[in-house]
């Protein structure tokens, strides 16, 4: 089940995001990409109560009991900050039934919102085409952090 993050499991979400970055996404990146993607985590940690509470930020997970699977945020009305899916549950459709959650809160909230964006590691580039996200650009590199822009229209 998809639901939002109460601001009491936000830093089990956010441990989820560093263990499958770890693992799947650090590896292609230099030390300095690595610093950078942790450090945006630990800023998350400490100012995500009060992103979440404004809206500014929203977070969301795919729960099985109490157990956190997966982690999809946004940040502003229709850009992806995060997803994540815990390696065991790979290949099981979370992805897609987090991301259909932020497609279904963005029509909810912002009727007037005609694509959502993401900057795409380039290990999860075809999770998110897969999705129907299309690449707007080339690969970049901003302060260690290597990314595709990509789109999807609402």
């Amino acid at each position: 089940m998809v639901k939002e993050v109460p601001n009491k499991d936000v830093a089990r979400a956010i441990n989820l995001v560093n263990n499958v970055f770890s693992e799947f996404v650090a590896p292609g990146y230099s030390e300095q990409g690595r610093n950078t993607f942790r450090s945006y985590l630990k800023d998350k940690l400490q100012e995500v109560s009060a992103d979440l509470n404004t809206g500014r930020k929203k977070m969301w997970a795919y729960y099985r009991g109490d157990e956190i699977l997966g982690v999809i945020a946004t940040q502003g009305s229709s850009h992806i900050s995060l997803m994540f899916v815990d390696k065991r549950h790979h290949w099981k459709g979370i992805a897609r039934q987090m991301f259909c959650a932020v497609l279904e809160e963005i029509e909810q909230q912002s009727g007037n919102i005609k694509q959502v964006t993401v900057n795409s590691s380039p290990y999860a580039v075809k999770t998110y085409e897969r999705l129907g996200f299309v690449k707007t650009d080339d690969e970049q590199e901003k302060d260690g952090l290597i990314f595709v822009p990509m789109s999807r229209t609402v």
